[in-house]
């Protein structure tokens, strides 16, 4: 900190590494069971139509919020030095920037909901929109927090006010029949509880500062608004094209089929993210070690989603059935492509944070828009035919943008192609392996009812899961993950069972 600039605001400082990362995956893996169990239970008791409504807003404030943060979370994350004035500059940014995104967003709704053929969602979208000013109180408090590591705090946070929104609010506002109104109220009340205690557990000055900060906290603040900016048109440039071109109910069809399979990816990619980039924005002067970071945490999520995402592409309707119930038959050919589109994007998850960490974002940012200049035509002519096209022409795009983002990360920590190439060996017999099991177990157990064969399907990909862990875990683990993972401080069961 700088002298003469006031005292940085309170926060406790836990134990790095580890520590941050266990928490961070824990809450990570409690906010989206979560999120999957209430979204399931809410999408049988409202159907497609209103999740096509929220979807619709959900589009336009996604690209507010690429400029609501500006960039400057992340900026103060990875500044090695920072001051109290710099923390007042950012806040204070961010909250004007959020009032005049919310009185844009009000202003503009009908226009959008007219876009879309259903001007009935005009209040829908101008009151999302007051997310904007809930999200900014609290978005340098959550900054400080990540660049402490102090993902406990956190996380707690984010769990407790996600869980009082829609459990509180939102189904009962749902059971008494308000509809789309109910998941509205559960993401206000959810966004401003958030932003009320995260202040609280930081005490981040919230005194407006106009002068400009550091200008090195702009400029790269800048360059992140501009990769996310970018990041955001792949992610959601389908969804854009899929409203206009087939309507909500097939736009809600696809939302709640990406957001299915995007759950489990975001529980295990997002509890590396954060940590990652704090850690490496710590080191980012040891190459050695961010390779070994790189590689290793690329070993680790592979073993994970291959086994996840290349079953749930082979046996896709008893997935849909088995979850959301007959009504949703016709998401049922878009899960194939997409859970093949998710496992890429679980794989490009850590590839950012690394690049950011190391002041990489415009590498990042030209295989973007490369990748953009790609996605946009294939788009226009796969709503020419079909729902299921577009969701082939997604993944097709994840892959173009995989490739590119690989090559330059490569680069960037010294990793031979040789190298990453090897931290796949395991997690692609995983995959087969498991895939493989739950298909045959699909055609045999034919006859159940969905929930039933679903649950059957279910054990036994763990099962067939569990025998290649026996088999070939113990070795995966010490060639690709001997210093993320210590042998020494697995428990006795374990190091029995993976025979290490």
């Amino acid at each position: 900190m700088k002298s003469g600039e006031g005292k940085f605001p309170r926060i406790s400082i836990p134990n790095l590494g580890w520590q941050a990362l266990k928490w961070n995956y824990l809450g990570n893996i409690i906010r989206s069971l979560s999120q999957f169990v209430i979204g399931i239970l809410l999408a049988r008791m409202l159907g497609p139509e209103p999740f096509g409504i929220v979807a619709v807003a959900w589009i336009i404030l996604g690209i507010g919020n690429l400029f609501a943060d500006l960039g400057f979370g992340s900026a103060l994350v990875q500044r090695e030095k920072l001051s109290t004035l710099d923390l007042r500059f950012i806040f204070t940014c961010q909250m004007v920037f959020a009032v005049f995104l919310t009185a844009s967003g009000i202003l503009s709704a009908q226009y959008v909901a007219a876009y879309f053929h259903k001007p009935e969602a005009t209040l829908v979208i101008q009151a999302m929109f007051f997310l904007f000013v809930f999200q900014a109180l609290g978005q340098t408090a959550a900054a400080v927090l990540r660049r402490t590591m102090n993902f406990k705090t956190l996380q707690q946070i984010t769990v407790m006010s996600y869980l009082t929104g829609y459990i509180l609010i939102g189904f009962p506002a749902a059971y008494f029949g308000l509809g789309v109104w109910s998941l509205v109220a559960a993401q206000l009340v959810q966004s401003l509880l958030s932003s009320i205690l995260l202040v609280r557990a930081t005490s981040v000055p919230l005194t407006p500062y106009f002068h400009r900060g550091s200008p090195d906290i702009v400029s790269f603040g800048l360059k992140v608004t501009a990769a996310n900016l970018s990041s955001w048109s792949i992610s959601n440039l389908d969804t854009v094209f899929i409203g206009r071109a087939f309507g909500v109910i097939d736009l809600g069809l696809y939302n709640r089929a990406l957001t299915l399979l995007n759950t489990p990816m975001n529980m295990i990619a997002t509890g590396f993210q954060g940590v990652l980039f704090a850690s490496c924005s710590r080191t980012q002067n040891d190459p050695a070690k961010i390779k070994r970071i790189y590689l290793e945490t690329n070993a680790a999520v592979a073993a994970i989603c291959f086994p996840i995402f290349v079953t749930a592409a082979v046996v896709p309707e008893t997935i849909i059935l088995g979850v959301y119930g007959a009504k949703w038959q016709a998401a049922v050919p878009v899960i194939t492509p997409l859970s093949l589109a998710v496992l890429v994007n679980a794989l490009l998850a850590i590839k950012g944070p690394i690049l950011m960490a190391g002041n990489r974002v415009g590498v990042e940012l030209k295989n973007q828009i490369y990748t953009i200049l790609l996605f946009v035509p294939a788009l226009f002519i796969t709503i020419q035919y079909s729902l299921i096209a577009v969701a082939w022409a997604v993944l097709a795009t994840f892959m173009v943008r995989w490739i590119l983002l690989t090559i330059d990360t490569l680069r960037f920590t010294g990793a031979t192609a040789g190298e990453y190439a090897s931290t796949f060996r395991i997690p692609i017999l995983f995959g087969a392996g498991v895939s493989a099991a739950a298909a045959a177990a699909e055609n045999f157990l034919s006859f159940l009812a969905p929930f039933a064969r679903l649950t059957a399907v279910a054990a036994v990909a763990a099962i067939s899961l569990l025998i290649f862990l026996r088999l070939f875990g113990g070795r995966f683990l010490k060639t690709n993950m001997g210093t993320l993972v210590e042998v020494k401080n697995l428990s006795g069961f374990a190091r029995r069972f993976l025979n290490v």
